[in-house]
């Protein structure tokens, strides 16, 4: 297993290197703003610094100042000479070990590779409306298992084919900014919209590429599946606040007759303590789809239907700094209500699982990062499937557009006897231009 693994870890790397060779140009919204990536980017890319916070909050209307095709017949319609394209190429190397005497061979690796890559073409429309869209490769199902080794179905770990993305109108005033964001994603989640932070209620800003083992909101399906929506948002003096509706599912067109939206919100407010960014908010989704069918016309449902009848809320934390001139973010998550029907039914007694997750990532130089995590998972239907989860992780940017990531998981299972401990393994390498 160690020189099998081993291999795969060397092919993955070169594959990433020689990617890194074709990858000169920076990703389009780089472009548009004649910068480099890591100006909108705190450590890590997709993490998010506060101009680049800012830079979303715009709509991705932002631009360097170059010349823009104008027309003034036309209402004073303004875009960049181009509308930017870019690539993400990611590939993963999993390795998991269950911890479990029945288990004869215990040891599952698997290859992901180009999981989660994607066209990306976006930025500036006009003065006040931009867009974000992708069109990515098709979906990886990775068996998931229960505490007993046992597969109990699979995890879209990648996204689905077809084109996914946003459209915004925001607007500046002296008391702020206004914005509304039209959404359709079919594995981003219901924030996918407009969300700013690393938390993880935004599928792709967080810390740990092993998202499920180090964050409460990704392990939980919170900020993550299908959704297609509307929300309004505003921004400034410290505060973001947005709410809207959506459906948890996706597709070119969404009909209504299917009884209903859900509700979501969220808020957060940031201030600065000495040299640090700290930013606190929390979330809210409510509200139940009645009479969903899984063959609704033009609709892709998430493959899970947890989220028809889902009402969960939760707060989060981010701090981001330095100390030493060594850059630190810290992010905190916790799930305090998360209650659904399981696979949608409503016969079935509702699941209730919560708990909590805080990670760190120190960089003792600009290109290296370490990492650590911790996740308490409970289920208070079944406290057999409790989890407790210690993450390890080092990032390396080898360029401004090219990421290596190494992560290591142990997980304990402290109310059950019969399960010895679990551990992951996951190499990454990402490569945008």
């Amino acid at each position: 297993m160690k020189k099998f693994l081993s291999k795969r870890i060397i092919s993955i790397v070169g594959l990433s290197l020689m990617c890194a060779t074709a990858a000169e140009a920076t990703p389009a919204f780089a472009r548009q703003m004649d910068m480099e990536c890591m100006s909108c980017h705190f450590q890590t890319i997709p993490k998010l610094n506060s101009f680049g916070r800012e830079f979303k909050m715009s709509g991705f209307t932002m631009t360097s100042g170059k010349k823009e095709i104008k027309s003034e017949l036309n209402g004073g319609l303004a875009l960049p000479e181009h509308l930017g394209f870019g690539f993400v190429l990611k590939a993963r190397i999993h390795d998991t070990k269950v911890g479990n005497p029945a288990v004869t061979d215990d040891h599952t690796t698997f290859s992901e590779i180009f999981d989660e890559s994607a066209l990306l073409f976006g930025g500036k429309i006009s003065d006040n409306i931009g867009a974000s869209f992708e069109l990515a490769n098709g979906a990886n199902d990775i068996s998931v298992t229960d505490e007993n080794g046992v597969v109990t179905g699979v995890d879209n770990e990648g996204s689905g084919a077809g084109i996914s993305g946003k459209l915004t109108f925001a607007k500046s005033y002296s008391f702020g900014r206004l914005g509304a964001t039209a959404f359709n994603t079919d594995s981003l989640g219901v924030f996918s919209g407009t969300e700013i932070y690393s938390t993880g209620l935004y599928r792709p800003i967080r810390q740990f590429e092993n998202r499920k083992k180090t964050n409460i909101f990704q392990k939980n399906g919170i900020g993550d599946g299908s959704a297609s929506g509307v929300q309004v948002y505003y921004s400034g003096h410290g505060l973001y606040a947005t709410a809207g509706q959506y459906v948890p599912g996706y597709g070119q067109s969404i009909d209504v007759s299917i009884e209903g939206y859900k509700d979501f919100a969220r808020a957060a407010y940031q201030f600065g303590v000495a040299n640090f960014t700290v930013a606190a908010g929390g979330f809210y989704i409510g509200g139940d789809i009645i009479g969903v069918t899984q063959n609704a016309a033009d609709i892709v449902w998430t493959t899970a239907a947890d989220s028809f009848d889902r009402k969960a809320n939760g707060l989060d934390m981010q701090v981001e700094g330095s100390i030493s001139n060594m850059s630190l973010m810290i992010t905190g998550a916790a799930l305090l209500n998360n209650k659904y029907s399981p696979s949608g039914s409503k016969s079935a007694a509702k699941e209730d699982r919560t708990g909590f997750s805080f990670d760190a990532q120190l960089n003792p130089v600009s290109d290296i990062g370490v990492k650590v995590a911790y996740l308490s998972h409970e289920d208070k239907r079944v406290k057999t499937k409790d989890e407790s989860i210690i993450s390890l992780g080092a990032e390396y940017n080898v360029a401004q557009n090219v990421r290596l990531c190494l992560e290591y998981s142990n997980i304990d299972y402290p109310n059950n006897s019969a399960k010895k401990t679990d551990s992951d393994l996951l190499l990454m390498a990402m490569v945008a231009f």
